[in-house]
């Protein structure tokens, strides 16, 4: 028994760490977007069949800053948004959206399109605030300034604040605006 339950710990504790946004980046040119369309004219594709047999949507991260222009997000964030920088962190596609600050671009919110990552959202929620309205069940994390959407059985949407004067030091009702921005357009939405 002790065994099975330091396993369940060690395995929640490389999920969770995994989750935690992005760590590593590949080298991507700076997209700046003017409309809402995804990269390459089309919605996201459908993609690998996943370990339980059901087709698993792949998002690039291309598209997934395509889905919100930088206009819509300076609109919703307040910050003067100049690019929406796509990246991988594992298998997760990230969409950085950077305001230039005294010469510097730096990132004020980031979103991501999480594949098979229910059971971490599972042991998560918990510890958040129940978001009405978004997926099948969404949830914001103040402590950290992340909203997670559940889009489906197995997929998850975040949209992490990396400054908290966010839509008028309202991070939480702009990651939300955020995420009824572009969660309507991922698939399993």
């Amino acid at each position: 028994m002790r065994k099975s339950v330091t396993t369940v710990i060690v395995a929640a504790s490389v999920i969770l760490t995994a989750a935690c946004g992005p760590t590593e980046t590949t080298s991507s040119p700076t997209t700046t977007h003017s409309s809402g369309a995804t990269a390459g004219g089309g919605s996201p594709s459908s993609g690998t069949t996943a370990s339980s047999g059901t087709t698993a949507a792949k998002v690039t991260p291309e598209q997934l800053c395509a889905m919100m222009t930088t206009a819509k997000a300076a609109q919703i964030s307040g910050f003067a948004i100049e690019s929406a920088e796509p990246s991988m962190s594992g298998d997760v596609a990230v969409c950085t959206y950077k305001a230039n600050v005294s010469g510097t671009p730096l990132g004020k919110l980031i979103t991501e399109y999480q594949p098979n990552a229910k059971t971490m959202f599972d042991l998560t929620k918990a510890k958040g605030q129940t978001v009405g309205g978004l997926g099948q069940e969404a949830v914001y994390f103040s402590s950290s300034g992340q909203l997670s959407v559940r889009l489906d059985d197995r997929n998850l949407f975040h949209c992490f604040v990396l400054d908290v004067r966010m839509n008028h030091s309202n991070p939480k009702a702009g990651a939300i605006e955020v995420a009824k921005a572009v969660v309507p357009q991922l698939p399993g939405a």
